[in-house]
């Protein structure tokens, strides 16, 4: 018994030195969180300039025609055919797209045979018409000579007899060229017959049917280059939906995405350089043209479709240039030029609840002057119109 209580004690005294150990053992200091190093704004100083500024604005833009035309059909149904794709050049009269009109199409030829037999029996009329004219005016000739004859014949009887018999020929004559000129008379009144108006009627039917196709076809109004295709076979449209955008080649301009800020300080005279490629180093002058419309509106469209660009003239020397329609160029808008002016680095200046200031170091004290404009703007340097003059030393934010 005592020495299971020893054995106890022992064990108990043995755990406890190892946990002291363990203890004692594990204890580190704890490592410091690192502070960020602290940057010396001081050292950030600007100087102020004096000099040029010129501010510019670079900007994408698209060769596109000046004359744009929507192209819709004027009847709802279910597009069959359309013959051309974005990009191609079609002439006057060929046919775009196709609504589906077999049916008009059968009506059509139906229509077109009965008109060309109602023509061919108004040509028999009018032979037979031309026939009985002509024959009325040899008969009416005929009799004419003959009542001649019978007064020459009444003149010359000798004898009583004679004379009844001549007189009578002579009344006789005069009633047979009486009839032969209401004949002629009546062939030259009959002017109006029902095969005239069965040609009326077959004709009236065939524009009919041609316009009712025209309705379900487009067809391109001039040569023109196809600028966006809506259409897809098979697809159903409504009347007067915008299908294709045409345009014509040979007069073009340069169209860039609106820019509002921009629009309202460009003018006729705004000075705008065209490059052709964004590594070009040759330019062209080109000219802002305000409110320029290149779409012709739809039928009952009443919505501005051209207010989503900017457009520009495109130089004489560059037109007409095909291979040039859709081409994208760089566009560079001087938005300003002056000189002898005050400038700093944007860097420079402070805003502290919408004012606009600096810090000017003056040795080694600071002071803060108050921008009171800032004018011109590029990317390093903006004008400024403040109390400060060229070489102040002023301390970055």
């Amino acid at each position: 018994m005592f020495q299971k209580k020893n054995l106890f004690v022992l064990m108990l005294l043995a755990l406890l030195s190892l946990l002291t150990a363990c203890t004692s053992g594990g204890k580190r200091e704890p490592t410091p969180t690192p502070l960020p190093p602290i940057s010396s704004y001081e050292k950030t100083v600007f100087t102020v300039e004096r000099g040029s500024i010129v501010a510019e604005r670079s900007a994408m833009a698209e060769v596109v025609p000046s004359r744009q035309d929507e192209l819709f059909f004027r009847a709802s149904g279910f597009v069959t055919r359309v013959a051309v794709k974005e990009g191609d050049l079609v002439k006057a009269g060929d046919l775009l797209a196709e609504l589906q009109v077999d049916d008009l199409l059968n009506q059509l030829e139906q229509a077109t045979i009965d008109l060309e037999v109602a023509q061919s029996n108004l040509a028999r009329y009018q032979t037979s018409r031309k026939y009985s004219i002509s024959r009325a005016e040899i008969d009416l000739s005929m009799w004419q000579t003959r009542l001649e004859l019978a007064k020459l014949d009444a003149k010359e009887a000798a004898t009583n007899d004679q004379r009844v018999r001549a007189e009578l020929n002579l009344q006789l004559t005069q009633a047979n060229l009486d009839q032969a000129q209401l004949a002629l008379d009546q062939a030259r009144e009959d002017i109006s017959s029902y095969e005239e108006q069965a040609v009326q009627r077959s004709q009236l039917a065939v524009d009919r049917l041609q316009a009712l196709i025209t309705e379900r076809q487009i067809v391109a109004p001039y040569d023109c280059v196809i600028l966006k295709n809506r259409l897809r076979a098979g697809s159903s449209i409504e009347a007067y939906q915008s299908s294709l955008l045409v345009g014509d080649p040979t007069k073009l301009v340069v169209r860039m995405t609106m820019d509002r800020d921009l629009r309202n300080i460009l003018t006729k005279e705004s000075e705008v350089r065209l490059y052709l490629s964004t590594e070009a180093e040759e330019s062209f002058p080109v000219a802002y043209l305000p409110n320029f419309l290149p779409i012709t509106a739809k039928e009952g469209d009443t919505q501005a479709i051209t207010t989503d660009y900017l457009y520009y003239s495109l130089p004489d020397e560059l037109q007409p240039n095909k291979d040039l329609m859709g081409h994208s160029v760089k566009l560079i808008v001087v938005l300003g030029r002056k000189d002898d002016v005050l400038m700093l680095p944007p860097a420079a200046i402070r805003n502290y609840r919408g004012l606009d200031f600096v810090i000017v170091i003056e040795g080694d004290t600071r002071r803060r002057v108050e921008i009171y404009e800032i004018g011109l703007k590029t990317t390093d340097r903006w004008e400024i119109v403040s109390d400060l003059k060229e070489g102040d030393q002023v301390l970055g934010p």
